[in-house]
């Protein structure tokens, strides 16, 4: 089978490194590409890419009305000739000048607005959330199917034992949109913790890179704890396969959330996850018996659960809760289970 995956921009974000796990493991059985149409990707993303995967890059400029890059792009598919173009935004379709061809296209998140959906001939959904938001905006039916990680990637956290320091290491991955990913939130988790409860014994490291950097650091600095919380810039899928396993914890205090894969990734690496219990997060929780979960944006539950968590490192329990996460996980959102269901919406 020919399989294309279409992007405007490749930067580092879910629904890339998505594509990206996707693409290598679809390459051991079938002639696959990449195309970004746009002028902007990241170098080292597309670098994890095997030999084995075309990638294609137009260098159209956003929003430009220059026909050529768009003529490139068609022509390019005409060479190729795919038997599905696979499309990870909803106006690429528009851009699709070619004959008949089967167009999937899989809605990452909540909330999309543009009616191009109607366009495509499968529709793919990231959770059961996005599915019933998909159904409610457009009343289209939507075919679930999770994102999944490259498990074996993540090097898996086996010493959960706390340093004679008693440093309780907290990790946050996600773009800096406060708006969405919530590390406001979670900043003041760790003012919460530290000043009023007076848990000196935390830090937050802080990863990715985005429009709220500045405010965030700035409101590290006003409540006082900016010396708790280090903002370490975006890192590169090897560090995070390496290094996330050497935190006690990862926090994803989302305010929506369409799946969440940062919750995957840091149960592959052996930890806790600490998660708003909104329907991208939950949904991934599902069926385990115990979740650390609070509600969206409330501070007070936030700083109680990572207390519970410090209370479940201490008392010896966190091992047999991660070994049951762990095991879930690896059937339900691995990498592998993830492409052979997409396989199958490709070949239907």
């Amino acid at each position: 089978m020919k399989i294309v995956h279409c992007f405007f921009t490749m930067h580092m974000g879910g629904s890339q490194i998505l594509a990206i796990d996707m693409l290598n493991e679809m390459c051991k059985q079938h002639e696959v590409s990449l195309i970004v149409v746009n002028d902007q990707w990241n170098e080292k993303l597309l670098k994890r890419l095997k030999p084995l995967v075309k990638t294609y890059l137009i260098n159209r400029k956003e929003g430009s009305r220059n026909p050529l890059p768009i003529l490139r792009f068609n022509l390019l598919l005409h060479k190729l000739k795919p038997d599905v173009i696979h499309c990870h935004e909803i106006k690429l379709v528009n851009l699709i000048r070619i004959g008949k061809v089967k167009t999937v296209y899989t809605v990452h998140d909540v909330g999309i607005k543009n009616p191009a959906i109607d366009k495509y001939d499968s529709i793919i959904a990231i959770s059961s959330a996005v599915a019933t938001d998909v159904k409610n905006r457009f009343n289209i039916e939507a075919r679930v199917i999770h994102n999944g990680i490259p498990m074996n990637n993540f090097k898996k956290k086996d010493d959960y034992g706390i340093n004679e320091d008693g440093v309780i290491k907290l990790v946050q991955v996600s773009r800096l949109i406060h708006e969405k990913k919530g590390q406001d939130i979670l900043i003041k988790t760790m003012h919460k913790l530290i000043v009023e409860q007076g848990n000196g014994n935390l830090v937050l490291d802080i990863i990715g890179t985005g429009q709220s950097m500045d405010y965030l650091k700035s409101l590290a600095i006003d409540l006082g704890i900016s010396r708790y919380i280090n903002f370490l810039g975006e890192k590169d899928r090897a560090w995070i396969y390496d290094n996330l396993a050497n935190y006690h914890a990862l926090v994803q205090p989302s305010r929506f959330e369409g799946f969440g894969l940062t919750v995957v990734e840091g149960i592959a690496a052996g930890l806790p996850v600490v998660a708003s219990n909104i329907e991208g997060p939950a949904e991934i929780m599902d069926g385990i018996t115990t979740k650390f979960l609070f509600e969206t944006a409330n501070v007070d539950e936030c700083a109680q659960i990572i207390n519970k968590l410090i209370d479940y490192y201490q008392e010896g329990k966190i091992k047999h809760v991660l070994d049951e996460m762990y095991i879930s996980m690896k059937k339900r959102f691995s990498i592998e289970s993830s492409v052979i269901q997409y396989l199958n919406v490709y070949s239907n």
